[in-house]
């Protein structure tokens, strides 16, 4: 990843070599259930399979967003330690003329392969902010998860 971060491609090129990867080492999949909450259970297999596409896209938009912010970055990776089912990993990002970030990598191995499920970074858990989010604009729209599914449509057309 660092080396797509600090290649000289354009933003777009970025993105298209970006997506590949976070597939091989993030459980988007797990992430995007997760962020559902207990509406992944009573969401329709067609609802579920559109929310997992768009979810997959917002992710990678937001990443490839980010890129930019992350140019000349290193990483140093630390302890990794149990933490439930998953293993916690400690890393270090480096950005120039910044301050060093202490970011917490959760992994899990249950898809076959370990995958990052979550990160922590400043002890905010980036699923959880996302589950709260998703769910409170769920139930502002009385439980419908099609505006949920509407919103991200429309914030994926706003992207580009």
């Amino acid at each position: 990843m660092v080396d797509i971060i600090n290649s000289d491609m354009s933003p777009s090129e970025k993105k298209i070599q970006i997506r590949p990867f976070l597939d091989r080492m993030v459980d988007v999949d797990d992430v995007a259930r997760y962020c559902l909450g207990t509406y992944w259970r009573t969401s329709t297999p067609e609802q579920k399979q559109h929310y997992l596409d768009l979810f997959h896209a917002m992710f990678t938009n937001s990443i490839a967003d980010r890129l930019g912010d992350y140019r000349g970055v290193t990483f140093s990776i630390g302890r990794a330690s149990p933490s439930g089912d998953d293993m916690a990993v400690e890393t270090v990002i480096v950005r120039p003329n910044q301050t060093r970030a202490n970011v917490l990598w959760i992994v899990n191995q249950a898809s076959g392969g370990p995958k990052v499920v979550d990160m922590i970074a400043e002890g905010v858990s980036l699923r959880l902010t996302e589950r709260q989010d998703y769910v409170s604009y769920i139930e502002r729209n009385n439980g419908n998860i099609d505006a949920l599914i509407r919103a991200l449509t429309r914030q994926i057309e706003r992207h580009g």
